[in-house]
């Protein structure tokens, strides 16, 4: 994608520094929050892992989604070079309000560098595909993502108060309760991210048939074609997505994420729930509207305003 005007970039610098706000604002939240309430780093920890990701809301309002990368770069590097030790107060305090007492030992804090290393591949994934043609499949990534903020999250919250009935997977233990809570959470999350995405154009704002039909008119004629997208996107309120999508999407899902964050190592799983649940979703739906993609690799997003 191309910016055709230097309002562009200057709107994208704009949303981009709203964006990084949000997430320093939401650490900077925690640290507050535990020198004056002298709360345990397991609590502020909890509260970055639930909110920062949820800067991925944000990735609508840019013109270029090309720019987004920077973000989870910019955040990973400065995770990574946080320590203990350092002699930049910030850096020590970023630090100290995500870590763990393992951590300490480490001199580094990987639960929060593989959650924001997931977050950095979906994005780039989804933003450079095909030269961003992919990128209203967005969505299906940002449930993966939420899957991993409030399914993986809230788990280890339930399973440490109520999690009395336990078993073990390739020696991860895990509790019945903490499981559904991931596989509840994702499902809540699918239903939720759909329509929020949806409102903006991503997918599944227009229902396949229509997809198909553009597919086939552009065998024929790719200006008629383009008419036809155009029309539906400019009169069709892409508010409504199909529900039975959303039930198949949030199942499949949930299924996904209890299944693999019951048997990952502590921290892994910041990395293999999105990226699973991505995936298995991402082929899921390849699967069902393989139109969808035919339309989409035509790069049409370059024509039409999702």
């Amino acid at each position: 994608m191309v910016y055709t005007s230097l309002w562009e970039i200057i709107f994208d610098i704009i949303v981009l520094i709203i964006v990084f706000g949000f997430v320093f604002a939401v650490i900077g939240a925690g640290e507050v929050l535990r020198k004056k309430k002298n709360l345990d780093p397991s609590f502020t920890r909890k509260m970055i892992h639930f909110f920062a990701g949820d800067a991925i809301l944000f990735c609508p309002f840019f013109i270029n989604p090309q720019i987004i990368p920077i973000i989870p770069l910019v955040m990973g590097i400065l995770i990574f070079f946080s320590s203990p030790k350092s002699p930049i107060k910030s850096m020590k305090s970023m630090f100290e309000v995500m870590a763990r007492a393992e951590d300490y030992a480490a001199g580094h804090i990987y639960g929060p560098l593989y959650y924001i290393i997931s977050i950095g591949i979906l994005v780039t994934a989804f933003a450079y595909s095909a030269g961003g043609a992919y990128w209203p499949l967005f969505t299906i990534a940002a449930i993966g993502l939420f899957a991993m903020y409030y399914g993986d999250g809230l788990a280890t919250i339930v399973g440490q108060k109520w999690g009395k009935h336990k078993y073990t997977i390739r020696g991860c233990t895990r509790s019945i309760q903490g499981s559904l809570t991931v596989f509840i959470m994702t499902f809540l999350s699918a239903f939720l991210v759909i329509f929020y995405f949806s409102f903006f154009g991503f997918w599944p704002s227009a229902p396949p048939n229509q997809w198909l039909t553009i597919w086939l008119l552009h065998n024929f004629s790719p200006i008629i074609a383009t008419y036809l997208a155009l029309s539906i996107f400019l009169t069709t309120p892409p508010v409504i997505p199909t529900l039975t999508l959303i039930l198949i999407s949030g199942i499949v899902g949930g299924i996904t994420a209890t299944i693999i964050e019951g048997c990952s190592g502590r921290e892994l799983d910041n990395i293999y729930v999105p990226l699973a649940v991505t995936t298995v979703i991402l082929l899921l739906i390849f699967l069902m509207f393989p139109s969808y993609f035919t339309v989409l690799s035509y790069n049409l997003g370059n024509l039409i305003p999702f």
